[in-house]
């Protein structure tokens, strides 16, 4: 047999070999579900047969031929393709079960941080593990070439058709599901490593395919009814014990975020009425840090307290958050408004509030401007608040969009014109995202004032924060907007509390969103379980600063520490830098850190 066969073979002989390690690997790969049960449903289990091939055939072929095509097309040797194939499927198996290890022990996939913690031993039983694989790919090779060599090109064909329908099959299936809220389904699909799955809401609505409101509607009486009960919480303990509340004088809640405002924007110029509360009329704790760059996850820290490797399995279980649980079952009204959406992109429709029936999804009308949406939400507050049965406790959310756009009304009452502070982009973008936070200020004081004239105000703890912060390149790093970096800009925000019985006080120590919850719990519901049951924070008055604390984006996750900020990257990589977020040459990563973050990253899933 000669070592020079032609290109179509050795690409026949690549396509088939890739086939099988995908089939080996989807063998290997049943331990991502180990600690998972799928949903009894059909479609359920259709999606599974189908995602679970796709995905790793996908994950076989296109390593393999993105590595060896150029070979291929330069040198068509059988051997050199041979043997490179071998040592990348063996490599790839052998990294592969390092990650399902890991993955079943602390949730989290191999990254740069990861690869820290690892000792001798994992390292030992890599090697190990690749010197048998790599014997194993040597005679699957050997086989693969006798298949080809014996066999016509046609059964390649009909493989490969049932890979893109596998492939197709499974993303079609998971978009429905998605608009559908069909949990079943989107809890299946965290499970895979680097899986990366189609979403179409939108689309699937306007083609009337999927009514996402009444869907919503119907999953929420089901799962109300205990109809899938067994299949709800397959994979979280949340919390790790049942709550013990009891709620003797209840008190309202008013809940206020102004999106991507940042602490520094607090001040006398910018945001006089909440200058006013912060400075004699409120608790006012100065160093407050959001639980992520983004709102998504800088929500999903305010209402969990958890950090944002929960995120993907709350959402796809569609697990409210036990705060929420708690003031339903206290029978408190929920008056919730916010000016974007509930469902993009927070997903609150099937986090925080996925057991609260009849959700406002959205603000009508969508077309209208952010300031304009912000001006709606508060009136329909007001009215809200005018209907409400007063014999009633409530909790009242009002989500503002004006600041994260940098809208707002042409003209700004009693604000003075204050031109850009430069003529570049930058500059007047911070000078539209000022006045968008006075815009707000003004909205905000207008809601409180309506609250006292209610006759509501001595009764109602009133929370006013953001998400996330905003920058402008302060740091000199080419960082603008949020999600962008994890520096102070982007992380520490505004927090305002005004608790009747409370004298007003300046709080400097550290605090985040994660203590929020466990705050609320114990100080207003009445809630005696420690808040490590339910949450990663602790009490804000009990001036406690956090020694770590865990921060995520939509894509990657820093640790926080007083002195330095250590960020990931989608590769596996990681840097460390310095608070003023300067590049740490030569890094010292602290490994009983690390360990303490993968412990509470894994506190709240089943063993």
């Amino acid at each position: 047999m000669t070592d020079r066969p032609n290109r179509a073979v050795l690409f026949r002989w690549m396509g088939w070999f890739a086939l099988a390690n995908a089939l080996l690997l989807a063998v290997l790969g049943l331990r991502y579900f180990a600690n998972f049960s799928p949903g009894e449903t059909l479609l359920c289990w259709l999606y599974l047969v189908l995602a679970l091939p796709a995905h790793f055939v996908t994950l076989s072929v296109l390593p393999l031929f993105i590595v060896l095509t150029p070979l291929v097309l330069a040198w068509p040797s059988r051997r050199g393709v041979t043997v490179l194939a071998a040592i990348l499927f063996a490599a790839l198996i052998a990294v592969s079960e390092l990650d399902s290890l890991l993955w079943s022990q602390s949730r989290f996939h191999i990254n740069g941080l990861t690869l820290q913690i690892l000792g001798l031993r994992s390292w030992v039983f890599v090697a190990a593990l690749f010197v048998v694989s790599l014997w194993f790919e040597s005679m699957l090779a050997v086989w693969t070439w006798r298949w080809v060599d014996g066999r016509q090109p046609r059964h390649g064909r009909l493989a490969g058709v049932f890979c893109l329908v596998a492939v197709a099959g499974s993303q079609l299936i998971y978009a429905w599901a998605d608009a559908s809220y069909y949990q079943p389904v989107t809890s299946v699909a965290i499970q895979l490593p680097v899986y990366t799955w189609f979403t179409a809401r939108r689309q699937l609505a306007q083609l009337g395919l999927v009514d996402p409101v009444a869907s919503r509607e119907r999953i929420l009486a089901r799962r109300v009814a205990r109809q899938w009960d067994h299949a709800a919480n397959p994979a979280l303990n949340y919390p790790l014990k049942p709550l013990q509340c009891s709620n003797k004088k209840p008190m309202n809640l008013l809940l206020i975020l102004a999106d991507a405002m940042r602490s520094d924007m607090l001040q006398e110029k910018t945001a006089p009425f909440l200058w006013g509360m912060a400075n004699g009329q409120a608790q006012w704790f100065t160093r407050h840090f959001s639980g992520g760059n983004s709102s998504r996850i800088g929500v999903f820290s305010l209402f969990y307290g958890l950090p944002p490797g929960y995120w993907s399995s709350i959402e796809s279980l569609q697990r409210s958050s036990v705060f929420v649980d708690e003031l339903q079952r206290q029978n408190y009204a929920l008056g919730l408004f916010t000016s974007y959406t509930m469902y993009r992109p927070v997903s609150l429709d099937r986090t925080a509030f996925a057991n609260v029936p009849n959700l406002r999804i959205h603000t009508e009308p969508e077309d209208a401007t952010p300031w304009q949406r912000d001006q709606i939400i508060t009136s329909d507050w007001k009215n809200w608040l005018k209907q409400h049965n007063r014999a009633q406790p409530f909790f009242g959310f009002l989500f503002y969009d004006a600041s994260n756009t940098r809208d707002y009304p042409g003209k700004l009452n009693g604000m003075p014109e204050v031109q850009p502070a430069g003529s570049d982009e930058l500059s007047r973008s911070f000078s539209d995202y000022e006045k968008s936070i006075r815009f707000l200020d003004g909205l905000i004081e207008s809601v409180l004032v309506d609250l006292e004239q209610q006759g509501e105000a001595d009764r109602t703890i009133v929370i006013i924060t953001s998400d996330h912060g905003q920058e402008f390149n302060e740091t000199g790093a080419g960082l603008t907007d949020h999600g962008s970096g994890y520096t102070t800009y982007q992380l520490q925000v505004p927090f305002l509390v005004r608790w009747p019985g409370r004298p007003p006080h300046r709080f400097d120590h550290r605090t985040s969103h994660y203590d929020v919850l466990p705050t609320l719990m114990t100080e207003m519901l009445g809630c005696s379980n420690p808040a490590g049951d339910y949450a990663s924070g602790g009490n804000l008055f009990e001036q406690r600063n956090w020694e770590w604390l865990v921060a995520g984006s939509y894509y990657n996750y820093a640790i926080l520490e007083p002195d330095q900020v250590t960020i990931t990257y989608p590769g596996g990589n990681f840097e460390v830098r310095d608070r003023d977020y300067r590049v740490i040459a030569k890094p010292e990563v602290r490994g009983p850190v690390l360990e303490a973050v993968a412990t509470e990253n894994t506190r709240f899933y089943r063993p």
